[in-house]
């Protein structure tokens, strides 16, 4: 089957405060034009009995999205079947399948080491690429850009937060911390990149990824 489309597969966790086990998983497909491809917003409640949250505050949140159909929560290892399933619907349709996120080399590692705490097993089934959000703005970022300086006060903050209130002009714009709605931005935010026209760096390990030595994402 000859492949027509990248699908940008936009994902983010939210981990737990001791052993950094993934509670929180979120993802949003786009293709080059923002078109949203899919998209999922789940809990894992065998995560959350195990270890506490940690923005534990937001427990109650989830709750009351889950009433309006929202959200789901379920288990780890069912989420990442339903994962799965969302990359395999996307391959059989003929996309490159590039996996995304903005720290990418911190969420594949925390997503393989939750795969092994809770199943023993890997967390992803299918063979996709990888693309760091945050190294490729850094590389295309605009020379105008602004935002408040890190707590060193040596370098100026470039959060999905800061980064998003640049890009969009919304000076004001809060994150939310929670996966799914943190990839809603995040996505803009790689959309933003790829409209600049400027080549983008995708790799096949995120040991391959710039500046550092990350535990292999099981693939």
């Amino acid at each position: 089957m000859t492949i027509q489309k990248n699908a940008y597969v936009v994902m983010d966790t939210e981990t737990s405060a001791h052993d950094g086990l993934v509670f929180d998983f979120g993802w949003t497909t786009i293709d080059k034009r923002g078109n949203v491809l899919g998209k999922g917003d789940l809990n894992f409640l065998d995560v959350i009995v195990k270890e506490k949250p940690y923005y534990v505050h937001k427990i109650g949140a989830y709750a009351k999205r889950q009433r309006k159909g929202v959200h789901k929560v379920t288990s780890f290892k069912v989420g990442a079947r339903l994962f799965n399933m969302h990359i395999a619907h996307l391959k059989a349709a003929g996309y490159r399948v590039i996996l995304c996120a903005y720290n990418a080399a911190f969420d594949c590692r925390v997503l393989g080491h939750t795969a092994k705490r809770m199943t023993g097993g890997k967390f992803l089934r299918h063979e996709v690429e990888l693309l760091d959000i945050w190294g490729n703005w850094a590389i295309s970022a605009p020379k105008a850009y602004t935002a408040p300086k890190t707590k060193s006060g040596r370098f100026l903050s470039t959060s999905a937060e800061n980064v998003f209130r640049f890009e969009t002009q919304q000076p004001d714009f809060i994150e939310a911390h929670t996966a799914y709605e943190d990839t809603t931005i995040e996505a803009q935010i790689l959309q933003r990149i790829l409209k600049r026209k400027k080549r983008v760096k995708v790799v096949k390990n995120p040991a391959d990824f710039d500046g550092a030595i990350w535990e292999k994402f099981a693939i």
